[in-house]
């Protein structure tokens, strides 16, 4: 087989990767959107010939999807209508939901659906799911095997979340490999072990312990963190209250997960009254926030609370303390990336929450592989030839991959 890494060797997100056998057969993994840069710069319009809308040739026989973020799904629709692209169906309905709030819009086009561990044919070609641990719900890593060969994409991965226990199970199901096409985004940060979920939410307890009133600031795609917090509030007596998109995104899968659908009589939603919101087109209100009205419970707000919010919902912020006389004693606990505190809107929201006398902590741990988890690869995998991609210090993947090669976009390795 060969493996061309069309974009990725240098950047974290919207790397596109692609996998041809002996045969012929051309697969493709991911196709996302790139990470912005400070002027947003990046995501002009991409073009490969026999991928996207705009060639006549059909080039690929496939696309697919390793999870739900945007920097590896974000491009979807710009795929030939004739190429299958696989998505496994809960990442499915989080993109469309994240599409609907963002006013990005759903998927468009159509998606082939696939089951964990069960093989899918792409004619000479074998192509299998695994679930792995990440910081978005039902990620997987790809097996690819053709012409006597074995390719492991692993997408975004780690092993200290909550479905970090079944990480060496299929590390040693999957066996040795010939080539490894690992994520190497913290090869940047040098961290050898990251702290687990359970060991954050021990440290997220003695925050609640401290305020009346705790204010979060996550992903609501983060299943993981979701729980976390709203264990911290169980155990703190405060009420749990959701905004409205994550209110969605846990009520829209599954498993039961804190969500006001799943009989968790403890917990409400809140419905923004912020501008943003209040603009969204009569079908949003319709499909979305009437739904959630039964679910809402101002009484919730004479008890100490844990509110998720968003930066939309500042006025939201303002109204509580000025008016619902909340806040008094509060603090927000900022749970994302570090990167995005240099975002000047990030700053601005940070800046104002300050200015209420809130204080600010953060208290996060990575959706991506430590060093640990990545020395659990090479260990079970084994492979022949390793290749770094979704980092910007690839040179550091030798510190441990063995096997690593150092390689740029757009140029062939034949396994």
């Amino acid at each position: 087989m060969q493996v061309k890494v069309l974009r990725g060797t240098g950047q974290i997100g919207g790397c596109i990767t692609e996998i041809k056998s002996d045969k012929g057969t051309r697969i493709i993994i991911d196709f996302g959107e790139e990470l912005p840069d400070e002027d947003n710069s990046k995501n002009d319009p991409l073009t490969i010939e026999g991928l996207t809308r705009d060639s006549d040739k059909k080039l690929y026989d496939a696309v697919f999807i390793t999870h739900s973020h945007g920097d590896h799904i974000g491009l979807i629709d710009d795929i030939k209508d004739d190429i299958d692209v696989y998505v496994e169906k809960h990442s499915k309905i989080i993109t469309d939901l994240t599409g609907d709030f963002t006013g990005k819009g759903p998927i468009q086009r159509k998606t082939k659906d696939f089951a964990f561990n069960k093989s899918i044919k792409i004619k000479d070609m074998t192509i299998t799911p695994y679930l792995v641990d990440h910081s978005s719900f039902n990620s997987c890593m790809f097996l690819v095997e053709a012409d006597g060969q074995r390719i492991v994409h692993t997408g975004d991965y780690r092993n200290h979340g909550r479905k970090g226990v079944i990480f060496e199970d299929t590390l040693k199901k999957i066996g040795q490999v010939d080539c490894l096409i690992t994520e190497g985004t913290t090869f940047s940060r040098d961290v050898e072990k990251y702290e687990t979920e359970d060991e954050l939410l021990k440290d997220v307890i003695t925050v609640f312990e401290q305020y009346d009133d705790i204010l979060v600031l996550q992903s609501s795609t983060n299943i993981d963190r979701l729980v976390t917090f709203y264990k911290a509030a169980r155990k703190t007596k405060k009420k749990f209250v959701e905004d409205l998109f994550t209110a969605w995104i846990a009520s829209s899968l599954p498993i039961s997960i804190p969500s006001p659908t799943h009989n968790y009589r403890d917990l409400s939603v809140w419905i923004s009254r912020a501008n943003e919101m209040r603009k969204k087109p009569s079908y949003f209100h319709e499909k979305y926030v009437e739904p959630m009205e039964f679910y809402k419970r101002s009484d919730h707000f004479k008890d100490n609370v844990c509110l998720l919010v968003k930066q939309s919902m500042l006025s939201d912020i303002k109204m509580l303390k000025n008016v619902k006389h909340k806040f008094k004693n509060a603090c927000l606990i900022y749970s994302m990336w570090e990167g995005y505190l240099d975002k000047e809107d990030m700053k601005k929201f940070i800046a104002e929450i300050e200015k209420m006398g809130i204080k600010v902590e953060k208290k996060h741990t990575s959706g991506h592989a430590d060093a640990r988890a990545m020395k659990l690869v090479e260990k079970y995998l084994n492979p022949k030839i390793t290749i770094p991609i979704h980092t910007t210090e690839k040179e550091k993947a030798k510190d441990i991959f063995k096997t690593a090669i150092d390689v740029v976009d757009g140029q062939t390795i034949q396994i």
